[in-house]
């Protein structure tokens, strides 16, 4: 049974435009009452100065426009304005940003074509303060993060292009940090969000934050509490039918039945409804001007009853299932922090130690793939015998897995950075930590009888079809440092390295009748010990014509850890097939798969005009990418190579313009074209595209603001964000080992939001997100742990979801 917030009444169209109507009934009606009792303020007519967004970007304060990279940054305010709640919407809308996401800490980012699929770790770094977020190792989702609530944020920063010189390995195509706001130990201060909202085909969801300044010793100690409580009504219907249909077409397994026809036992509206919690507590202890101690705690859980994807036959928002097996995901992370500061007379000298703890987990359900006769699974088919359906003794029965992926992290960074205003800058220190991650796995079938051992060729003896145990650990240990020097008044050089040694150990054992060599044989790889040491420089020339024009020209790398590879037998029907016709001679697949590395070369600019009403921001790249890690799917199982290299030219654009009259234009675009050249084990087609990729990605937006009287302001903002076709993983064809790429069409979403605020007390805006109610097809999920040529899994954003945000401060 259910929990009861899982719970949801379908919530159509209709209903969604009666509730947005009486909220702006209410809403114009206000206003206007208002605008009865006070004058209105004019409007500013000629635009005034956009503001300056400070970063650390290197890891020094500077500003957005003086520091000479690409990077996006927005700050909390302008989180809070546009309504921005996960970094998985702001990536959607940011140049040269990709991701697949299932849903709540499912997301895994990608920037500038480096896609993640391949290898141990991401080639994006994630950092919540200090605090440098890794993704499990081997599960198959993908390196996916944890995405935090960004309620109470300074600002996020997104750095495009390789970080490996100040951020280290897995920083290869760009870094981002999410900055929190620190306690204040003068005043008292306090917040609160309410965010409540209706979705089409789900139903009524609820967000509420709330956060609390406490000072409680006058400037020098300070309490801050953040907490997020998040509910979003699921779209997804699953639809349990009996009797199921089985699979038709030529060869019989390539169509699907008719599931729409089917009896309905069982149907579960909104299966995909998640529930989040979280809870950031920080305290800044200031015993000295010079001296700062900050520790905080961080902790989220989320639980969702099953992934955000529809079954691409018949193509309705709905999964269609044999058996009555939900697919719930749960996640938990709980990171601690230590930050001390120090300012010496002349520098700073700070330590950031963390440590976090995660727990993943997900049920996968493939009861009607593990029928597919294509699938050669069951006994029956592989002896000519006649498919005895689902049900009964001798039929195929339920199957699901369960997938584990715990993992934790301890990191240490001890840093020194120079204070002060003179020609030269400087930042250096050293860095360690141990991140552990292990996949486990556990598939079970009931009707085992019914299935052929892989090792034997004879009926399955157990019903475990799969069992799995795979941990990773990475030790990494780092010096760094970088230095700005200004040769004359315009003209800056900066110079950085990073020396990176990681020590990783690795191991797999594989068992069960549908492991590779049958029950009776695991698949053991052995320990697999790999160390290496790489040298990381960074060179920039950055050159100041004015306060309000800067060009700058970048070379720099970023590298990611090498790892080790179960063991997969070369002989038999299909293993001997797929090694075959992956090219390899040597008697056995890869054990091992190297580190990859990329040289990126970089051009850009950042100007003002009018006054500075006018931001124009833009880089051109080229990257060069190579022994590119690349996840290969001999037989449909997972396998990391290394491809020879890719090519990757790209360039990036934000604009942002003042227009006066409280009119304000955003536009951000990114462009890149990319040719992979994967090596003669590389056979996935097209060969010479990557994964999860869009080469083409924007958004334009317009907001506007009007001071209605003294006391109250309108505002409003119209967005677009558009994202490019893509390529994904499919296994359509019934007699290839390999799988095949197949592109995802491009989408757009637009959302528009209305509201007024008083003074800097309270607002409220009412919205619609996805106005045109767009089911985009963002990720083929095959199935769960089994692929099938009769159809897919496609995940999907969510549709129309039109209400109001009220914020109040204490």
């Amino acid at each position: 049974m259910r929990p009861s917030w899982m719970h949801s009444t379908p919530l159509r169209l209709e209903t969604v435009a009666v509730v947005m109507t009486a909220l702006a009934a209410i809403f114009g009606a206000s206003l206007a009452l208002d605008a009865n009792a006070q004058p209105a303020a004019a409007a500013d007519e000629s635009g005034a100065a956009l503001d300056e967004i400070v970063v650390t970007a290197s890891k020094r304060l500077s500003t957005v426009q003086d520091t000479p990279i690409s990077i996006t940054a927005v700050t909390g305010e302008d989180l809070l304005a546009r309504g921005v709640s996960s970094l998985a919407t702001l990536a959607q809308g940011t140049p040269g940003v990709s991701l697949k996401s299932e849903g709540p800490s499912q997301t895994e980012i990608e920037m500038r074509g480096m896609t993640s699929s391949g290898g141990n770790s991401a080639t994006v770094g994630m950092y919540l303060d200090d605090i440098p977020l890794s993704g499990p190792a081997s599960a198959q989702n993908g390196h996916v993060v944890i995405d935090p609530d960004l309620y109470d944020l300074n600002r996020i920063e997104i750095l495009r292009g390789p970080q490996g010189a100040l951020f280290g390995s897995g920083s290869m195509g760009g870094t981002v940090r999410l900055i929190t706001n620190q306690p204040n130990s003068t005043q008292f201060q306090s917040t609160a969000q309410s965010v409540l909202s209706g979705t089409d085909g789900g139903g009524f969801n609820h967000k509420d934050n709330l956060m609390v300044n406490l000072p409680l010793i006058d400037d020098t100690l300070a309490l801050r509490v953040v907490g997020t409580e998040d509910y979003t009504s699921g779209w997804i219907d699953r639809i349990v039918a009996d009797p199921f249909p089985l699979v038709g077409g030529s060869p019989v397994g390539t169509v699907r039945g008719d599931v729409q026809g089917a009896p309905i036992v069982s149907q579960y509206p909104g299966s995909n409804a998640y529930q989040i919690y979280a809870a950031r507590v920080t305290l800044l202890w200031k015993p000295t001007e010079n001296l700062s101690v900050t520790p905080s705690l961080f902790h989220t859980t989320s639980t969702q009853n099953g992934i955000s994807a529809y079954d691409s036959d018949p193509g309705t928002l709905a999964h269609y299932q044999p058996f009555d097996i939900a697919e719930p995901l749960t996640d938990s992370l709980t990171a601690y922090s230590l930050n001390v500061n120090y300012g010496f007379r002349g520098f700073d000298l700070t330590s950031s130690t963390a440590r976090w703890t995660r727990n993943s987990s997900q049920v996968e359900e493939a009861s009607e793939a593990f029928n597919n006769p294509l699938e050669a699974i069951a006994y029956n088919y592989n002896y000519g015998l006649p498919n005895q359906g689902y049900y009964g003794s001798a039929g195929t029965g339920p199957e699901h897995g369960m997938e584990d992926d715990p993992s934790h992290q301890f990191s240490e960074e001890l840093r020194l950075a120079s204070t002060g205003s003179g020609r030269a800058s400087w930042v250096g220190g050293l860095y360690y930590s141990d991140f552990y991650s292990l996949w486990g796995f556990k598939g079970t079938t009931p009707n085992y009888s019914a299935y052929m051992d892989l090792g034997t060729l004879a009926p399955a003896t157990t019903p475990n079809w799969f069992d799995a145990y795979s941990p990773t650990t990475l030790k990494q240990y780092a010096a760094f440092g970088d230095a700005i020097y200004a040769l004359t008044d315009g003209l800056k050089v900066d110079v950085g390295a990073r020396v990176n040694h990681y020590d990783y150990r690795f191991s797999s054992c594989l068992s069960g009748w549908g492991s590779a060599n049958g029950a009776a044989t695991p698949s053991c790889s052995g320990r697999i010990a790999l160390s290496s040491t790489s040298f990381n420089p960074k060179l920039n020339l950055s050159y100041t014509f004015s306060p309000d024009l800067m060009t700058y020209a970048t070379v720099a790398t970023g590298f990611r850890p090498g790892g080790g590879n179960a063991a997969y037998p070369t002989t038999g029907a299909a293993w001997g097939a797929a090694f075959q016709q992956q090219n390899y001679t040597s008697g056995k697949w890869p054990a091992t798969y190297e580190p990859d590395r990329v040289l990126s070369y970089e051009l850009g600019e950042k100007a003002r005009f009018l006054d500075r009403r006018l931001t124009v921001n833009a880089s051109i790249y080229y990257e060069d990418w190579r022994h590119v890690q690349l996840e290969a799917y001999p037989n449909d199982w997972a396998l990391n190579i290394n491809g020879n290299y890719a090519s990757i030219y790209g360039a990036d654009i934000d604009v942002i313009a003042d227009l006066g009259a409280g009119f304000q234009f955003e536009a951000a675009a990114g462009y890149l074209y990319e040719w992979l050249e994967g090596g003669p084990h590389w056979v996935i087609t097209p060969v010479h595209k990557m994964p999860e990729v869009s080469p083409e990605s924007g958004t334009v937006s317009l907001s506007y603001f009007k001071p209605l009287t003294d006391s109250y302001t309108f505002t409003a903002r119209l967005e677009n964000s558009y994202t490019g076709p893509r390529y994904s993983i499919f296994f359509s064809n019934p007699y290839e080992f390999t799988g095949t790429y197949r592109q995802m069409p491009g989408y757009d979403l637009i959302n528009v939001r209305a509201g007024v605020k008083f003074h800097e007390t309270w607002s409220a805006t009412l919205f619609v997100n996805n106005l045109t109610n767009k089911h985009a097809q963002l990720e083929s999920m095959f199935t769960e742990n089994e692929p099938q040529p009769d159809f897919t899994r496609i995940i999907t954003n969510q549709p129309l979801t039109g209400g109001v945000d009220l914020t109040y401060r204490f």
